[in-house]
């Protein structure tokens, strides 16, 4: 039916909504759209029998037509879409598409760069077509009201285009302030003891030292003073270098130089070695010098600090071809040449003519990692113990340097599974280092890695993980700071929300600093810090933090992650129980952007919804019992799924039946799921904001004995875990055990 040209809601109509009228069609375009039709209605029609054909007539005749419906309509916006566009001249199309892509290239955000492209698209493309319309003044003679309408309407283009501006160009909304500080959350009288701060200057006078090959590419390493190395052939380790970043860097694969800044204590030693490398960045804006911060501290608290340069396996737009032609599989690279500098340091330990002779312990290594470099260290420690690249066989690794520590800050997992397996290790010392709001490595994925480490019972080991509120993935490097993005794409993520890098660089020191203590140093005391931040809260930054903690002293009574029996422990013989629980199932834990690869068991309550009776979930020990040695500690990790905090009732029984009980809130209660809302509003919600982090408890047995005399911790026969503090709520818990002193 036509519109009436001369009725005036028509034109009005015809005007804002310009609707096509479709051509007349011929007898074969007719016959061609009834027969398609008909036999895509005869397809579903089956298929619908098929799926929901068995609940009865009347909704298999729902179900149909709501499909037929829905893709009718689908098609008829998509159909729309396709003869609006073979309307607009191909010249515009041309220009429209050239610039989405070029926007694409600026704005490197999933799913929020696609909607702010079209709509800066749409609207410059409105206003430029009136401003020219303008310029060339085909406005003179036009109505009066169909000017009105035309300024009215670039008007409020214009408007919607400054407001964007403004809100592209801030950073942010106001920063949430976290309700659960540290300072809040530990205020029991045991941690009036409190251990001394290890992210103060040590003792040491602290010297500097740079090293590198002569003709190097960066003027710091061959400087009067450095010390000489060679390159090193790297080829088998990458491919993919162009000959662009051949030309642009003068050497290729095959010539990796061996760059170090050196932080090392006045003194003999032998001291402890720390490396750190970084991950990646652009090439030429050189990352090493970033963890000055870090050398300057454990230099003058008694350790070798060297931060190696791998920039050159580092992106680079130019050099790689805008991404036609990038480094592949680089990761085994920066691994390798980790282990290739520590070959190095071996020799000048050993050479009388060297200043570092006999001053560095290569016994006592450890390794930080940064972003990809917390990725690499787990591989160099995986090939410090083989004799050949698990690649290429031919390729013979004897280097068993005594790396003994591992510490990732932001650190990837899973990019290089060689042979493809991941990468698992044993025996040896492990911090992770998570900010809530790292914009870059968003999921904690090294929570895997930390889960894949295993100990032998009884020895010294101990690996733990720490997630940092308002911490993002830059500023635990000065060189790259708050913003975590490439260029322009920065100004799309919510900046005001973030910890001052003084800050963020504080407590990685605090961290860092007292897990070297622990591990390098064997200074037991500061594994408190690990197994209980109350214990570091007078020197930790007051923030909040959830930190998660293992060592080989501990007996694991239930993991969650040896069979789907709901029912069955780690420890043989034990049994798990539920009683009156909303939920109870085994899962894997999700991560904000991808699955796990551990387990945990999902409980959830509603004490209201059990008729009055109190919800309960049980390890019951075999009847020989556990026996735990004097002075343990009942352990378990507990992830809260609820936006709301969650206390509980601990309750153990012993063999004769005696029962002790205490609240999990004088430790401290599970902290709500923690947001990191990393994009400004209103995108903040298109994109996953929470993840399950695990929260670490330790327990005494004796603690539970100052409850109740009468019970003997040796006799332990069950742990109930009692959800009467809370009404409702939901958890994910795994690691149960028994640790000892």
């Amino acid at each position: 039916m036509k519109l009436d040209p001369n009725n005036r809601v028509n034109r009005v109509r015809s005007k804002l909504l310009p609707l096509p009228r479709p051509k007349p069609l011929s007898s074969g375009w007719k016959g061609a759209i009834t027969a398609v039709f008909a036999c895509a209605l005869l397809l579903i029609l089956f298929q619908s029998y098929y799926m929901i054909g068995g609940q009865g007539p009347l909704r298999y005749v729902i179900g149909s037509v709501v499909a037929i419906v829905f893709f009718v309509l689908a098609a008829g916006v998509v159909a729309l879409g396709l003869h609006l566009l073979k309307k607009l001249p191909t010249l515009y199309i041309w220009a429209v598409v050239a610039s989405a892509g070029m926007m694409l290239f600026c704005f490197i955000v999933p799913t929020v760069s696609l909607i702010m492209i079209a709509a800066t698209i749409t609207i410059v493309s409105l206003l430029g077509s009136m401003l020219w319309k303008w310029r060339k003044k085909e406005y003179l003679g036009m109505a009066r009201r169909g000017i009105i309408f035309r300024v009215l309407w670039a008007g409020l283009l214009t408007v919607t285009l400054i407001s964007g501006t403004f809100w592209y160009l801030g950073s942010g909304s106001d920063p949430l302030s976290p309700a659960y500080r540290l300072n809040e959350m530990k205020k029991a009288p045991r941690y009036s003891t409190q251990l001394p701060d290890p992210s103060k200057p040590g003792a040491y006078a602290v010297k500097t030292l740079t090293y590198g090959s002569p003709d190097n590419y960066r003027e710091v390493f061959r400087q009067s003073g450095s010390l000489t190395t060679q390159p090193v052939d790297g080829s088998a380790f990458v491919s993919g270098w162009s000959s662009i970043r051949t030309g642009t860097l003068g050497f290729g694969p095959e010539k990796m130089p061996l760059n170090g800044l050196v932080w090392y204590p006045e003194g003999q030693g032998p001291f402890p070695v720390v490396m750190a490398v970084h991950g990646n960045h652009t090439m030429t804006d050189y990352s090493d010098p970033g963890y000055e911060y870090l050398g300057k501290l454990l230099a003058s608290r008694g350790y070798i600090f060297i931060s190696i340069d791998e920039n050159f396996l580092n992106t680079s737009p130019y050099d790689d071809m805008f991404i036609f032609q990038v480094p592949v599989k680089e990761n085994p690279a920066r691994a390798w040449l980790m282990l290739e500098h520590l070959k190095v340091w071996k020799q000048w330990n050993e050479d009388r003519s060297n200043p570092f002779y006999g001053r560095a312990d290569l016994n006592n290594v450890a390794l930080i990692g940064h972003s990809r470099g917390g990725e690499a260290i787990t591989l160099a420690a995986l090939f410090n113990g083989q004799k050949a690249y698990s690649e290429n066989a031919l390729i013979k690794f004897n280097y068993n340097f005594g790396i003994r520590s591992l510490i990732a800050i932001g650190g990837t997992d899973g990019q290089f599974k060689p042979s493809g397996t991941t990468v698992n290790l044993h025996n040896i010392n492990y911090l992770t280092l998570q900010g809530v709001h790292d914009m870059d490595v968003s999921s904690y994925d090294t929570t895997n890695q930390y889960k894949r480490i295993t100990f032998d019972p009884g020895t010294a080991w101990m690996k733990s993980s720490v997630y940092i509120y308002g911490a993002n993935h830059g500023q635990f490097n000065s060189v790259w700071g708050r913003t975590d993005g490439a260029g322009l794409a920065n100004r799309l993520f919510n900046t005001k929300q973030l910890i001052s890098e003084d800050m963020q660089q504080r407590t990685a020191k605090g961290f860092i600093s007292a897990f070297l203590e622990a591990t390098l140093k064997e200074n037991t005391t500061y594994r408190q810090v690990f197994q209980d931040l109350g214990y570091a809260k007078s020197w930790l930054p007051d923030n909040l933090y959830i930190s998660n903690y293992m060592d080989a002293r501990t007996r694991l009574l239930a993991g969650y992650n040896e069979d789907t029996d709901p029912s069955t422990a780690t420890l043989a013989g034990g049994e798990l129980l539920g009683e009156h629980l909303k939920e109870w199932k085994e899962e894997t834990v999700q991560l904000k952007f991808a699955s796990s690869e551990y387990r945990a068991v999902r409980i959830g309550w509603d004490q209201a919804a059990s008729g009055g009776k109190l919800p309960v979930y049980s390890l019951r020990l075999p009847n020989e019992g556990v026996k735990p040695q004097e002075g343990s500690s009942l352990v378990f990790s507990i992830a809260n799924l609820e936006d709301h905090p969650v206390n509980l009732t601990v309750q153990v029984t012993d063999r004769s039946g005696h029962e002790a009980s205490l609240l999990l809130s004088e430790w401290s209660p599970v902290v709500p799921m923690v947001e990191g809302r990393f994009l400004k509003a209103p995108f903040d919600l298109m994109s996953p904001v929470k993840e399950p982090v695990f929260q670490n408890y330790g327990l005494a047995l004796d603690d539970f004995k100052q409850a109740n005399r009468d019970f003997d911790p040796a006799g332990l026969k069950e742990i109930r875990f009692k959800f009467d503090q809370s009404k409702k709520g939901t958890i994910l818990m795994n690691d149960i055990g028994l640790r000892s002193k």
